[in-house]
């Protein structure tokens, strides 16, 4: 069987597939709706965005089907450069543009190749034997289709997110056959999908992108060509072939004035969600705390003025709300309580308004149950996990509330209004979610419960009694690739950072990729002391003329930390003959805690930075410091 790109009719093909989808029109949304539930934006809703992610430049790998992306992405975003490649086959060395001026690449595999032309219907049904057989040829000609295809992803790290098959409405068999066998062909391109998921492992900056996932959210029979096309087509349903009927006895109406397809809000709605991940990997608007309110917020009623045992029912969206609470918990981002309450009277009736199924007082990282103005409880809040007002969303059942908050730190976003929308926006906006998960992440609140012990034992005590007491030990040590174990944490803490950030740079897989072949070193290092083991929580990128770019958590600032690492620094490059040392640092609105760095280590200032004289007396790594180089 040839190549894709060798298929007769392809670029007619994918061309008509495109003028379907224009004819099909737009679905009816309910105008009294909020935004959010309208077709386009129910999977990706927009209350928590602040700077919407902008598709500018793409790359887009595939079959015919990959043309109809193309058009409807231009026509949602008419100054983005769609760059398109029909057929995976031979990919030129390199596309229309230079390579670092795509944000992204989207990858959409033919499924024809891998399963031929009515492979699957001449097997014996009862030769599950057979069926095992085309499913390891499919897998077979799936990852050298693969392969072909992440060409530029392999050589250059470009960000890719790749498309997953089709997968068939009905069990082509029969309803009432086995649903989870290959002899099922749902089951059969199921699997497949898994498969390719299971590949993507072997590749760096490469997602899955659950195309089937956006279409059964659409509503697949507004899409899904398999009633009228064979399953492997795998694409959405379109008039591809009308001009080969029209000279029949009967006239043939179109397939799309019989099933009156939807296909451009479907598609439009895959570019919202891929728009929507790659805000996440860029970690845009980004939320690292949710602060709720407790009456008529975390549950219906108020405590105060009820009997417990009368409180109103849980089910429905507090129920639902306490889930994604905790399932943000679970993704790494704080929870926080702010209300207007006796502390006591709360604690006392917690167990019984949340029972087993609602969080405990111990998942909020920080309370302030009380009845000073909400504003000022926001404002002890920030300065105890030292977050930026622009990284909070507080969720408040009252309007005068929430609008006290915002004018106090107007870069808060807030929730208000229908409780029953709540979960939604918390769980489903590309501000909560992350790339990759890790360790810090999964432990953020009990260490931000450490932090803020911390904090109070520090001011019963003298500074250096406080140093002294913690027992601090760091590890630095060198991340030399991005295959690293630790490399996605760094990345993370690098483009998350915001306060504690000489520079303010964010950086792409490529651009890493770039620097550690040219030489340059990142350093990690992580930290503990006798409350908590804080993890990785700094990064110093280093090159022959001395530090590029620090970042390092806000959760050890005040432990000094940051002179250890660059008296570390300045050590290596002593050592390696180095008569001087330059301290980058790039003012942005945002990093004012880190603009003294240099000069409390001895620095001067100079053109771009700070500079510092290797011959002079070194740094001291700070006394109460041990450090260890890995």
């Amino acid at each position: 069987m040839g190549s894709p790109a060798s298929w007769p009719g392809l670029d007619d093909m994918g061309e008509t597939l495109a003028k379907g989808a224009e004819r099909a029109g737009a679905s009816m949304p309910n105008p009294q709706a909020p935004e959010s539930l309208q077709p386009e934006y129910y999977r990706v809703p927009r209350q928590l965005s602040v700077n919407p992610a902008q598709l500018k430049s793409v790359l887009i790998v595939g079959s015919c089907l990959a043309q109809s992306w193309r058009n409807e992405l231009r026509a949602m975003a008419p100054g983005c450069e769609a760059d398109l490649y029909l057929g995976t086959a031979q990919l030129p060395d390199r596309p229309n543009q230079p390579i670092d001026r795509y944000q992204l690449q989207v990858v959409q595999l033919p499924l024809r190749p891998c399963i031929p032309d009515s492979a699957f219907a001449r097997l014996d049904q009862n030769d599950l034997a057979a069926h095992e057989a085309l499913f390891r040829f499919a897998m077979e000609r799936l990852r050298l289709s693969l392969a072909r295809s992440m060409r530029w992803n392999r050589e250059h790290g470009l960000l890719t997110f790749v498309v997953s098959f089709p997968v068939p409405q009905q069990n082509l068999i029969g309803r009432l056959m086995p649903r989870y066998d290959l002899r099922n062909p749902v089951y059969f391109v199921e699997k497949l999908n898994e498969g390719l998921a299971e590949c993507l492992c072997d590749y760096q900056n490469a997602y899955f992108f659950d195309f089937n996932a956006v279409a059964s959210t659409h509503g697949k029979r507004f899409s899904s060509e398999d009633p009228v096309s064979a399953f492997n087509h795998g694409s959405v349903i379109g008039d591809f072939d009308f001009g080969y009927d029209r000279e029949r006895l009967d006239p043939v109406q179109r397939v799309s004035a019989v099933f009156s397809p939807q296909v451009g809000p479907l598609l439009r709605a895959c570019w919202r969600e891929i728009a929507a991940m790659y805000a996440s990997v860029q970690q845009t608007d980004v939320v690292k705390m949710v602060v709720v309110d407790l009456d008529d917020t975390l549950w219906r009623g108020t405590i105060a003025d009820t009997d417990i045992r009368a409180m109103p029912t849980r089910e429905g969206w507090p129920l639902a709300f306490w889930e994604a609470l905790l399932v943000l918990k679970r993704r790494g981002i704080l929870l926080g309580i702010i209300s207007k309450n006796e502390e006591s009277r709360v604690q006392e009736a917690w167990p019984a308004l949340m029972g087993k199924a609602g969080p405990s007082l111990d998942d909020f990282a920080v309370r302030r149950i009380n009845w000073a103005p909400k504003s000022q409880n926001m404002a002890e809040i920030l300065a105890a996990v030292n977050i930026l007002p622009g990284n909070v969303v507080y969720i408040d059942d009252s309007p005068l509330q929430r609008a006290e908050v915002r004018d106090a730190f107007p870069a808060i976003r807030t929730l208000g209004g229908t409780p029953s929308l709540w979960r939604h926006v918390l769980l489903w906006a590309p501000e909560t979610q992350l790339a990759a998960i890790t360790d810090e992440s999964v432990h953020r609140t009990r260490m931000m419960q450490a932090q803020i012990a911390r904090e109070t034992v520090r001011r019963s005590r003298s500074p250096e009694e406080f140093l002294a007491s913690l027992d601090v030990a760091m590890t630095i040590f060198p991340v030399a690739d991005s295959t690293h174990p630790r490399f996605p944490r760094v990345i993370e803490l690098i483009n998350k950072t915001n306060q504690f950030n000489t520079t303010g740079r964010r950086w792409s897989l490529e651009e890493c990729n770039l620097a550690f072949a040219g030489g340059v070193e990142f350093l990690a290092f992580e930290l503990s002391d006798r409350f908590t083991d804080y993890g990785l929580v700094g990064v110093l990128i280093v090159d022959a003329t001395g530090i590029r770019q620090f970042v390092m958590s806000c959760r050890i600032m005040g432990l000094e930390a940051e002179c250890a690492a660059v008296a570390h620094v300045m050590q290596g490059l002593r050592g390696r003959g180095h008569r001087r040392m330059i301290g980058a640092m790039l003012h942005t609105d945002r990093n004012l805690p880190c603009r003294d760095l240099y000069r409390r280590c001895g620095f001067t200032p100079c053109e771009g930075g700070w500079e510092r004289d290797l011959a002079a007396e070194p740094l001291a790594i700070p006394a109460h410091i041990r450090l260890t180089a890995g």
